[in-house]
């Protein structure tokens, strides 16, 4: 079965009369605003778009993009595998005006040229979905291990501070601010 391409963009109006739907690809590596956040820019996404006028009247496309993204896990800093997919229903509009009456349940697209850039839609819900600090699951991460004994050892510092009642370092400096009395309240 062959996967045909995503055109970049579609004229505004033609496949909403035509109740057009496509399927097929977009390759990442024309994905100029997600590319930076990639470690690898080869695949694909796929993508389904289906174009209609809704009960009034408005253009509408909805559709779903998937794509398995290798990003850097921001607890290791190694590579890994991220699958994402996102669903969408946009309200296509000429104006901001026109944008503000939409209902919550649509996503506005402003259409100010004769055709629709679909392809930057689609870029845009790849980036809306990525997590804000992507990290392998805990059990699978190499950084796991060493962060848990990190934390161990913090745990146990603290525990034996408080335990030895140790002095804080900067009790010097608690005078300077109260006209130069130590903390027996005595002239320095």
């Amino acid at each position: 079965m062959s996967n045909p391409e995503i055109p970049l963009s579609v004229d505004a109006l033609k496949p909403f009369e035509q109740g057009a739907v496509r399927e097929g690809e977009l390759e990442l590596a024309g994905m100029n605003r997600l590319a930076p956040l990639l470690l690898e820019t080869e695949g694909a996404a796929r993508v389904r778009l289906a174009f209609f006028f809704d009960e009034e009247r408005r253009r509408v496309i909805e559709g779903w993009v998937r794509a398995d993204l290798v990003v850097m896990c921001q607890r290791c800093l190694e590579a890994m595998d991220l699958p994402l997919e996102s669903t969408f229903r946009v309200g296509v509009v000429d104006t901001e005006a026109m944008a503000e009456q939409l209902p919550a349940s649509l996503e506005p697209m402003v259409a100010g040229k004769r055709d629709l850039p679909v392809h930057e839609l689609l870029e845009d819900e790849l980036i809306m979905s990525l997590p804000d600090y992507p990290a392998h699951d805990p059990a699978d991460c190499s950084a796991s291990a060493a962060l848990e004994r990190i934390n161990r050892d913090a745990d146990d510092g603290v525990a034996e501070a408080r335990e030895h009642n140790t002095d804080n370092p900067f009790s010097v400096l608690a005078g300077l601010g109260s006209g130069g009395r130590g903390q027996d309240g005595t002239d320095q």
